[in-house]
């Protein structure tokens, strides 16, 4: 019987501890989670105004910090609503050379994906940008275009199938 009631005990201490554990690692990964709060991209331009009268002119973003490099702008950052989205110079990055990312810069053009209500809508505030695929239908359900803004970076607007 004193076997029983020690296999007892150390069963229930053992359910007591994965329990405190389970919630210890499900609380540790919700903070985890929680401390990334927003995302915003930064894209690397020869200019930043081509692409900032994209969005400003299309899509009525707002500009909400902007740093000047000499005669011309060398940073930005642009918002509407939730989105945001940041523009910096070629140059003004490689102007700390003991920067690691200052050689990493000119390696390619990003893609970005952004959802979007309308299809139909976009498709003609893009009227006059360069097209690199019309709307479509993708495998996935969605309907996208896919644009070339003008600093080079390519923006995939998505309507998502609805749920």
């Amino acid at each position: 019987m004193k076997l029983r009631t020690i296999f007892a005990v150390a069963a229930a201490v053992g359910l007591a501890l994965a329990t405190w554990t389970a919630f210890t690692a499900a609380h540790t990964g919700r903070e985890r989670i929680a401390m990334i709060s927003k995302s915003t991209p930064v894209l690397h331009v020869k200019s930043v105004e081509p692409s900032l009268k994209f969005w400003t002119e299309r899509f009525g973003f707002k500009k909400t910090i902007e740093v000047s490099e000499g005669d011309h702008l060398g940073f930005i950052a642009l918002e509407n609503g939730s989105v945001e989205v940041m523009y910096q110079t070629y140059s003004g990055m490689k102007a700390d050379p003991a920067s690691p990312l200052a050689q990493a810069v000119e390696q390619g053009p990003s893609f970005l994906f952004m959802e979007v209500a309308d299809i139909n809508a976009v498709a003609e505030s893009l009227q006059g940008a360069e097209i690199v695929q019309p709307v479509h239908d993708t495998f996935y359900g969605s309907k996208e275009i896919v644009a070339k803004e003008p600093g080079g970076h390519f923006v995939i607007f998505s309507q998502l199938p609805q749920r």
